[in-house]
């Protein structure tokens, strides 16, 4: 749970606030006029969200890289996928093994 001062409280007891921060390794948001504005947190833990957003953004690369290798085989139309299936329903048919269904 993160903890909550005015930016007033912030100017007058800016080292215990980040010692907070710090030692508790909690947020704490700063509000101007009853709205929050920022956030202060132990450099750790700002460390921390920094590592997370750049394996977001590497795994978000990889699944674009894969989606488009992806692409590039997948470049049946529906209808030439429908022909397909209704040719392997036929060779089915007529080799006499049951369709499932």
């Amino acid at each position: 749970m993160s903890k909550t001062i005015t930016s007033t409280e912030l100017q007058k007891k800016t080292r215990e606030m980040i010692d907070w921060a710090r030692i508790e390794k909690e947020a704490i948001v700063i509000e101007t006029y009853g709205k929050p504005m920022a956030a202060l947190v132990s450099y750790e833990e700002y460390q921390n969200y920094l590592q997370y957003k750049q394996a977001r953004a590497d795994r978000f690369r990889s699944l674009r890289e894969a989606a488009a290798a992806n692409a590039e085989y997948n470049t049946l139309t529906e209808e030439e996928a429908l022909a397909l299936v209704d040719a392997a329903r036929q060779e089915l048919t007529d080799s006499g093994a049951e369709q499932p269904g």
